[in-house]
């Protein structure tokens, strides 16, 4: 089968509290390896661009496979990007033993990633870091995990076989010290029109990334600037990355042309909706001028309700307006740090009779359905995906005044446009299946009390 489409959830396992040596997702971690295994001996080449990589049981399996001389490539974030609060004891999902210690993401990491620094026995095995930070506010706070963000948010793999490939993108990232949520991944296999962009992809960011044994942490704030290229979009597969000018600008364009294409139904699903009436600073870019509000992929699915289209969202995270809080009163969402485009969004819409809204803690698949077409996506839909900004200066920041920053806002994503039916059924039967949830607030009920389902 050309196209594959796996599913994990918190149903899927005893104890949705528990944090697994298997990762965040042990069912994605199975069909990952198991996709791998089913045509190992035709494999040449293992690239992945995982955002964390901290999966013991991920790595052990990559270091025998790259043992029988197929060359493997981890492309993923530096270390000091890693979580290293709240540890955890962890259990092992195949034996039901617990660890004796309790561990942080960080922890886990710097673990593999010391190995690999160390090691000169993976002679076929590379370990790349790409390093490109990205901010475009001198108001942002500081964050969990580093001082700034890093822009390589995505979760993929692109394996090159002797004759064929295939693709994989996913919403988990397999990261241990994660709790399992609502996840999924997609493969594809020798179709035409998807590999030549994402095989592009790989080269570039390989060759835009710094293998672990050279890297230096004092690297942190001066990789921030790349050498932009020109990039042939696909119909099929879109990718943002810092060295792709204006790819995050491109990206809002492609997808809107999409939603306003709509004939029947659009179904938005994510851990996060923000898109929606947000401001493009000019003064961050060398070659656009204006600055502007835009109305975002969001605003323009809300458009597309007056032409008669049915609208569905679906996110993990929620903002109620102050005005709401008597109708939220019994309610628990997780909300986001910064409240005001959700919120903005929200008020946009809670009154339409053409949008249903649903609200569950444990989504964390992104992805559209366009009438019979998939987008599936590494991205959220908030507005910091959808902005490409290549003149950033900050020489102060207001929380954190040690810090400065310049060089390209741009995050790190890809998705894949598919209309295989199969395909497509199983994210419409996963809509479903979390609308019928018991945990899903469906929070936009024409005017009445929020429902619990």
């Amino acid at each position: 089968m050309p196209f594959k489409t796996f599913l994990d959830e918190p149903d899927n396992y005893k104890n949705r509290f528990d944090f697994y040596e298997q990762g965040g997702s042990p069912l994605l971690l199975e069909k990952f390896i198991e996709t791998i295994e089913q045509q190992r001996g035709d494999i040449e080449e293992i690239n992945i661009s995982w955002y964390l990589y901290n999966n013991q049981h991920l790595h052990d399996y990559l270091k025998e496979v790259a043992a029988d001389g197929i060359i493997v490539n981890v492309i993923t974030i530096p270390l000091e990007g890693y979580d290293n609060n709240k540890p955890k004891f962890l259990e092992n999902l195949i034996t039901g033993e617990k660890s004796d210690k309790s561990a942080t993401k960080y922890n886990l990491a710097r673990k593999i990633y010391g190995e690999m620094y160390r090691s000169t026995l993976h002679e076929h095995f590379n370990l790349y870091v790409f390093p490109h930070l990205y901010v475009r506010s001198a108001r942002v706070k500081k964050f969990s995990r580093g001082s700034l963000p890093y822009s390589l948010h995505i979760k993929s793999a692109y394996i090159k076989k002797k004759n064929g490939y295939l693709i994989l993108l996913s919403s988990s990232n397999l990261a241990v010290r994660d709790l399992v949520k609502n996840e999924s991944m997609i493969c594809i296999e020798d179709e035409p029109n998807y590999e030549e962009n994402i095989k592009a992809f790989y080269k570039n960011l390989i060759r835009n990334s710094i293998a672990i044994k050279d890297y230096k942490t004092s690297l942190n704030t001066t990789c921030n600037t790349y050498d932009k290229l020109e990039y042939k979009f696909s119909n099929s597969a879109f990718i943002t990355a810092p060295f792709y000018d204006n790819s995050a600008n491109i990206l809002e364009k492609t997808l809107s042309e999409h939603i306003l294409a709509a004939k029947e139904r659009i179904i938005v699903c994510a851990q996060h909706l923000a898109a929606f009436n947000y401001k493009f600073n000019a003064k961050h870019h060398a070659t656009i001028n204006k600055s502007e509000i835009r109305k975002g992929i969001l605003g323009n699915v809300i458009a597309m309700t007056n032409k008669g289209i049915e609208v569905t969202f679906l996110s993990q995270t929620f903002a109620p307006l102050t005005e709401d809080a008597e109708k939220f009163k019994e309610m628990k969402f997780r909300r986001p740090a910064n409240a005001n485009s959700f919120q903005q969004f929200y008020s946009k819409i809670k009154s339409s009779e053409n949008i249903e809204y649903f609200v569950n803690e444990h989504i964390h698949s992104k992805f559209i359905l366009i009438d019979n077409m998939l987008i599936y996506c590494s991205y959220n839909f908030t507005p910091t995906q959808f902005i490409y900004l290549d003149n950033v200066n900050i020489t102060q920041f207001t929380n954190m005044p040690e810090l400065n920053y310049s060089g390209i806002h741009c995050e790190v994503g890809m998705h894949l446009v598919i209309k295989d039916q199969n395909t497509i059924k199983a994210f419409e039967n996963n809509v479903t299946s979390i609308k019928r949830k018991k945990e899903t607030i469906q929070v936009t009920n024409f005017g009445c009390k929020p429902t619990r389902h």
